[in-house]
């Protein structure tokens, strides 16, 4: 079995990339740029965003709400879990609040807001760590966390699979 590799940029910026047999890749293509394509509809559907705000601000504005430095999801979706949800809210972090790092504190309120319940946000990011879709720093109450590019993947896929009528 033949594996192939593709990479896209496309002209928002979005960054996609994926490695394998040629079915799985048409196939994640296909889910790319038809999120793109409801991202800029959405965009175009809710108006221009604020003055002085991101351009992608009306796209996460459908998704999170934000307040400071807190954000929640606007909806738990049965689908997505607290991983997820996390991811999400990081990618929210990076796009909303411009900060690449979040701290164990915010992202532990955020994800409760959210309406979901971990015994331990670090014990919940262990996996995540692992397979390096997020890099963590710091000790104890000290801790930050990161998203990675291939965290951002992963928050992207978590995204699509969010209701569509939010």
């Amino acid at each position: 079995m033949s594996s192939y590799k593709l990479r896209l940029k496309h002209p928002s910026g979005a960054e996609f990339e994926a490695e394998g047999p040629t079915e799985f890749i048409l196939n994640e293509k296909t889910s790319f740029l038809a999120g793109i394509a409801a991202t800029q509809a959405g965009e175009k559907a809710a108006g221009a965003p604020a003055a002085g705000a991101p351009p992608e601000a009306a796209f996460w504005a459908k998704i999170v709400e934000h307040k400071g430095e807190l954000l929640k999801l606007r909806i738990k979706a049965p689908g997505i879990g607290a991983v997820e949800a996390v991811l999400i809210l990081m990618a929210a972090n990076r796009a909303l609040n411009l900060k690449e790092d979040l701290s164990a504190i915010i992202l532990s309120k955020a994800l409760k807001t959210s309406g979901y319940e971990p015994d331990r946000l670090d014990r919940l990011l262990t996996k995540e760590i692992r397979e390096s879709r997020i890099t963590a720093s710091g000790t104890k109450r000290n801790r930050t966390y990161r998203l990675t590019q291939k965290g951002a993947e992963a928050a992207s896929a978590a995204i699509i699979r969010l209701p569509r009528d939010m």
